[in-house]
């Protein structure tokens, strides 16, 4: 499709799935699938002015969901530097091993990592890529909320729009430690 937008949505919630269906804007489906080749950045044809406008039309089908941009390789395949993450709030009994969580590190950024395991103190969270786990854990005071599904632009085209006063979301970090 031209000018489609490659979604992940996570096949566990089927809500986003018949939001982003019932949406104006074309979309390509793909699931977020663990286990995709390293060093493969998603990308996608649609500019960033328009891959925003379409994430806040489906982050405002719900109270509880917001778009985050992502800075960062530590989760591609899965998503990185030219990604926009749809976040669902969730408490803690929600969580899973598997899931994307975001959260607020020990230096006030917001980290977007999978959830491994849980402990006594809180979630052991990883990045795809890094080769341990995150120094610090997900509690109930530094969570987010969980990503639900990924929508990638056109690499460089955030320039343009920042141009064009196109209003950027906040930042989420695939990080590196």
């Amino acid at each position: 499709m031209k000018n489609a937008h490659r979604l992940h949505v996570n096949h566990n919630n089927p809500r986003v799935l018949l939001a982003v269906l019932g949406g104006a804007a074309l979309f390509s489906l793909v699931l977020l699938v663990p286990g995709l080749a390293h060093g493969m950045t998603p990308t996608s044809s649609v500019p960033y002015a328009q891959a925003v406008a379409d994430a806040q039309r489906v982050a405002s089908l719900h109270p509880q969901w917001q778009v985050l941009k992502v800075s960062g390789e530590s989760m591609e395949p899965e998503f990185g530097d030219a990604s926009l993450l749809l976040v669902s709030r969730a408490d803690m009994d929600m969580l899973h091993a598997g899931m994307v969580a975001v959260y607020r590190d020990a230096t006030g950024d917001l980290v977007a990592h999978r959830l491994i395991a849980p402990t006594a103190n809180g979630w052991i969270v990883k990045g795809l890529n890094n080769d341990r786990p995150d120094p610090g854990v997900v509690t109930a005071q530094n969570l987010l909320g969980v990503v639900f599904g990924v929508l990638h632009y056109q690499d460089g085209s955030e320039n343009l729009a920042a141009a064009n006063t196109v209003t950027s979301p906040e930042l989420a970090y695939a990080k590196r430690y």
